[in-house]
């Protein structure tokens, strides 16, 4: 099994009671930065792990876009979820160090566009050597404003994280 290094970490003020609007979840994969990587870029490779499609163009300014088909089925917390229709998100590379980390902005265009229920979020990935041939992998989430709908949900992203993670783990595992 893989061991997770950290607890979400959620940005919150209690005395003013706002929205959770952050998910932080991490994992040390036994591969190395550049086999994760290349995972997480490669369009065939994605979709090896992803489910459905994925479509990156890796650099800065370049599009990406990830569809999740209805039927698709996803383990969160131990329970299967299938979706009730498609999903298509898209969005804009915003940073891109090769081995180190992508991050790109992140919108549900299957939904109507509404920056309160359907807000462009920005989605990280830091990847970060830790040992010979032990890698940590830092998914965030950001910009969440508590009243999405759908599969954005702040609530999705904290219970779905830690299985992309895993599907990540299993894909780069013993990869060179």
């Amino acid at each position: 099994m893989f061991k997770y290094v950290c607890p979400s970490e959620l940005m919150m003020s209690i005395k003013d009671e706002e929205p959770q609007t952050e998910v932080r979840k991490s994992i040390v994969i036994e591969s190395t930065p550049e086999v994760i990587f290349k995972a997480i870029t490669n369009q065939s490779e994605l979709t090896s792990w992803l489910p459905d499609l994925s479509i990156p163009e890796p650099r800065i300014g370049g599009k990406i876009s990830i569809v999740c088909h209805k039927g698709t089925r996803w383990e969160v917390n131990n329970e299967t979820k299938v979706l009730d229709k498609d999903y298509i998100f898209e969005g804009i590379i915003k940073e891109l160090i090769p081995n180190k980390t992508i991050s790109f902005t992140s919108r549900n265009v299957t939904l109507p566009e509404d920056p309160e229920t359907n807000p462009e979020y920005v989605e990280t990935c830091n990847i970060e050597e830790i040992d010979h041939h032990k890698t940590k992998v830092e998914l965030i989430q950001s910009g969440f404003t508590g009243k999405e709908k759908g599969m954005i949900r702040f609530e999705d992203a904290d219970a779905g994280l830690p299985g992309l993670l895993d599907q990540l783990a299993k894909y780069c595992k013993g990869r060179s």
